[in-house]
């Protein structure tokens, strides 16, 4: 094993995490995760450093696939979610929905505005306050 801030922990890293985009590809193309747009490819995870953003939407078979994913990916690769430093993010969904994927996904649930990577990110035009 490597120890944190061993010079090859992020070239290690780039190559486990590069499976989880292709489960998650595999996922979208073979229909058990949903696309996102209907007319364009758009990609169901983001990868970024040590950072994952996995998009889905809010369904209970989708959020149960991405779990499923996630599940299946820490067993073949030894990594696993950090709950303690994950969210969800919901756009426009009702507190029925954010209750299941809390539960089902054992998240806490993060709202917009929200840093990440340092970037305010929004729905929404945001304040002179917030962009200070």
């Amino acid at each position: 094993g490597l120890r944190q801030g061993d010079p090859m922990s992020p070239q290690l890293f780039v190559l486990a995490v590069d499976a989880l985009g292709r489960l998650s590809k595999h996922a979208v193309a073979s229909g058990i995760l949903q696309q996102l747009h209907p007319r364009r490819s758009i990609p169901a995870i983001s990868l970024y450093a040590d950072d994952v953003v996995l998009f889905c939407h809010p369904t209970p078979s989708d959020i149960m696939a991405v779990k499923a994913i996630l599940h299946l990916f820490g067993k073949a690769s030894g990594l696993l979610v950090n709950y303690y430093k994950s969210s969800a993010m919901l756009l426009h969904c009702n507190q029925e929905v954010s209750t299941f994927v809390a539960t089902e996904l054992g998240y806490q649930i993060a709202d917009l505005p929200l840093t990440y990577l340092g970037i305010l990110l929004s729905v929404r035009r945001l304040t002179c306050t917030q962009l200070q």
